[in-house]
């Protein structure tokens, strides 16, 4: 952390600036955030100011990608931090809105609003998704299907295997997410996907940020036990060292329907 980083990190927790709980060095996709105002969307870079042209071109592709994702980015120099602190800080201020909300943060700034927002892969690999669900009620497990992808290609998938295996912890997500980990050879997964056809509980929720997933899609929401959205939220909060960029929703009608027909035919 330089002398500037380090000032402007001070002064972010304290005064006007102290609600807004930024974080730093915060992982967005492919690259890292300097400090992050997650309820704001918006993103504060330091630079040295002695920048090649080769690095100039840099951050104007990693701007242009971190604002296809709906952040914001301002940028300042090491010697306007040092020596313009107060002007700095006015700046953000002056970006901070709307103002922060007194509730709990609920993950919505990192949420799609909806499947016109999503890419027809998405839907066919959710689709895929509910292909294992259905396995999973053949099998007379409650029916979750999960398939965790990256760049195009299957890393891993499961379905619900608690009953079989005498595991409680063999939910879709945990399967798909081992045997991708197996294929890797990394109990990391950087750069994928999990698609599963209900939203994940807490110890789901968990492992997916442990598992460094980049991104989640899910199907039906789960109001009595959701760790996303509906109950918890596990996944976009704050102040966790990572961050998962999520979807919810997505063939809601499908995944949903899946899971009536299972438990109504057990009725």
């Amino acid at each position: 952390m330089t002398e500037a980083e380090r000032e402007l990190w001070r002064r972010l927790g304290r005064g006007q600036l102290q609600g807004w709980k930024f974080r730093r060095q915060v992982p967005i996709g492919p690259y890292f955030a300097d400090f992050l105002c997650l309820e704001a969307r918006l993103i504060v870079e330091v630079d040295g100011g002695q920048h090649l042209e080769l690095e100039a071109e840099h951050d104007q592709e990693r701007d242009a990608w971190l604002r296809s994702q709906g952040f914001r980015v301002v940028r300042f120099w090491n010697n306007q931090v040092l020596g313009e602190i107060e002007g700095v800080l006015e700046s953000i201020l002056q970006q901070l809105t709307p103002p922060p909300s007194p509730l709990p943060y609920h993950g919505d700034s990192l949420r799609s609003q909806g499947e016109g927002e999503l890419g027809a892969a998405d839907l066919e690999w959710m689709r895929h998704a509910l292909g294992l669900a259905r396995r999973a009620a053949i099998e007379g497990e409650v029916p979750v299907g999960a398939v965790l992808v990256k760049d195009g290609a299957v890393l891993g998938e499961g379905w619900n295997k608690p009953i079989a295996l005498h595991d409680p912890s063999a939910h879709a997500e945990m399967i798909a997410m081992r045997a991708a980990a197996a294929a890797l050879g990394n109990y990391r997964v950087p750069g994928t996907t999990l698609y599963v056809t209900l939203e994940p509980c807490v110890m789901c929720a968990g492992a997916i940020v442990h598992a460094r997933v980049s991104r989640l899609v899910f199907g039906a929401r789960d109001p009595k036990a959701g760790a996303v959205d509906s109950v918890y939220d596990v996944i976009a909060r704050p102040r966790l060292n990572h961050v998962v960029a999520w979807s919810g929703g997505v063939l809601e009608d499908e995944c949903g329907a899946v899971l009536r027909e299972f438990f109504r035919s057990r009725r």
